[in-house]
């Protein structure tokens, strides 16, 4: 694939860290290309490294090693992500704004057009998620759900190329949840590309072009989930992702 051709490149991405016991990794060598308009899932336990790649990408640590390149032009830690969405795992937006306020404040603050920050535009965002009846609401009076709706929301203030979402349905119910599957499914068609990380795996499984599978900081797996699927000869991901998981620590 030419570069040109995709949203986001790493290129043997690491992180290292120190501590009482050692050199410790975190990440290692980590080496994958999204397309344009693709969906792709990072999967993996707790600590397998997940959250440590989206926060390189996002210029939030510095990498021990490799490179991050974004439609084409290498990115370092310092750099805006600009034309990026990001939704971290634990999203905490200033309690003292009502959610209309906080969006179109997040919209500006991305240099969007004036039509990105548009009251109807930022109407039209808050629809997309659920929220458009509550846009003079306080986010402190928000629920755990609510609130979750707004940081997806905020992911794509500004109208971002690229959405990197960290457990985009954590704290929502299952009918919150199909939502939000059916809104990121309508980003997809719109031309978005979307990289997220994701413990429920059935949301995986219906989102995903692609899925990536980490275990203890190496990518042991790319490619589509039917393929994964027929490598560990299995029915489910979740029957999978176990067998891939034991082999790899065994």
């Amino acid at each position: 694939m030419h570069r040109d051709e995709a949203s986001i490149e790493v290129s043997r991405l690491s992180k290292f860290y120190t501590g009482r016991e050692g050199r410790i990794q975190a990440l290692k060598e980590l080496t994958l290309t999204i397309k344009r308009g693709e969906i792709i899932g990072l999967l993996g336990q707790n600590g397998a490294g997940k959250t440590t790649a989206v926060k390189l990408i996002m210029g939030f640590l510095s990498p021990t090693g490799g490179d991050i390149f974004f439609q084409g032009k290498r990115l370092n830690a310092a750099d805006p992500r600009r034309k990026i969405g990001y939704l971290p795992e634990s999203f905490r937006a200033n309690p003292n704004l009502t959610v209309y306020e906080y969006l179109r404040y997040l919209a500006t603050l991305a240099g969007a057009p004036d039509h990105h920050a548009s009251h109807e535009a930022i109407m039209d965002l808050l629809h997309q998620v659920g929220m458009h009846t509550v846009p003079n609401r306080r986010i402190s009076d928000l629920s755990k759900g609510m609130g979750q709706r707004v940081g997806l929301a905020q992911a794509f203030a500004g109208d971002p190329d690229l959405l990197i979402l960290d457990e985009p349905t954590s704290g929502l119910d299952p009918i919150g949840k199909g939502d939000i599957i059916e809104f990121l499914l309508s980003m997809k068609q719109q031309g978005k590309t979307i990289f997220f990380c994701s413990h429920i795996l059935s949301e995986v499984e219906r989102l995903c072009d692609r899925i990536g599978i980490l275990v203890e900081g190496r990518l042991k797996f790319l490619g589509p989930v039917d393929d994964f699927l027929r490598k560990w000869d299995v029915a489910t991901l979740d029957d999978g992702f176990k067998r891939e998981v034991r082999c790899a620590t065994s």
